[in-house]
């Protein structure tokens, strides 16, 4: 059973703009529309969710946007979406704001897990890295500038994040640089998870950070150890699922209050067979 609890959180989250114009409504006299906002690194499985969904269940279509995990929760503030993709927890702020506009607290709903992988060009030497090294090529102050001080060409390193309002971004920069630790300055910061693979496919010099699911043949990534003695491990399913992996997450969906009525028939078909079936061929982690 996935994870649920309710979340209290002490101030509010500033507003952007509405994604939506109305919650859970009918487009038609016929369908039913289930509004979801959030989460770039979820959005194929969103979408690949909402695109299965309708097929099994005439009379109801899922509208999906992937801006970032922030404009889910400001969604759900706005009353402009009935559930909230994110691929971090939410934060104090933002339950506190659903609380204090809704009255009903934020429920999570874990549906899945992703690594996050570390993107390289794919015909760069270096093939593998520990965490406190990639700390030196991320976090402000860190000593590591150029690839030949990690056994790569003679070449600066150029990194590619994420935007601030993305889950990926606040989650790599937790789980690698430290609470606290900024990014170093001239650190890319791109719309999306395409985007960061895209770069890291065309520049020989780049690294990134973004969800396993989005590796293609065009880019390579590197195997990752917990430290300078440990096993490095690719990103693959299995390695997150055994834990293996030390950049990994898991996937969230939140609701304002206990769902109820169809975006709670939806919820329990993506915790399901079905809906977890899409989550493996979306290249993520079944949460069972």
């Amino acid at each position: 059973m996935s994870k649920k609890a309710p979340l209290y959180l002490a101030t509010a989250c500033a507003l952007a703009a509405a994604i939506f114009t109305s919650s859970c409504g009918r487009g038609d006299s016929d369908t039913t529309t289930i509004k979801v906002a959030g989460s770039d690194t979820m959005l194929q499985v969103g979408l690949s969710w909402g695109d299965a969904y309708k097929k099994a269940t005439p009379g109801v279509a899922v509208s999906v946007a992937g801006e970032g995990s922030s404009t889910g929760f400001v969604a759900l503030i706005d009353n402009t979406a009935d559930l909230s993709h994110s691929s971090r927890a939410i934060k104090p702020s933002e339950a506190e704001a659903i609380k204090n506009k809704h009255g009903k607290e934020a429920v999570e709903h874990i549906v899945g897990y992703d690594g996050i992988a570390v993107f390289v060009h794919k015909d760069n030497p270096v093939k593998s890295i520990s965490l406190p090294k990639l700390k030196e090529i991320w976090a402000e102050g860190g000593s590591v500038a150029n690839w030949n001080e990690i056994g790569g060409s003679d070449a600066e390193i150029q990194r590619a994040g994420r935007a601030n309002n993305s889950g990926t971004y606040g989650f790599f920069q937790k789980a690698v640089l430290g609470k606290g630790v900024e990014f170093k300055p001239n650190t890319a910061g791109m719309a999306g998870s395409s985007a960061v693979v895209e770069f890291c496919s065309t520049t020989p010099s780049a690294i990134g950070y973004s969800g396993m699911s989005y590796k293609n043949e065009h880019v390579g990534w590197l195997l990752i150890s917990a430290d300078e003695d440990s096993e490095a491990f690719e990103p693959t399913i299995e390695n997150v699922k055994s834990k293996n992996y030390p950049i990994a997450r898991p996937l969230y969906i939140y609701t304002v209050g206990e769902p109820t009525g169809a975006v709670k028939a939806y919820l329990d078909w993506i915790k399901g067979e079905a809906g977890q079936a899409v989550v493996a061929e979306q290249g993520f982690v079944p949460y069972q």
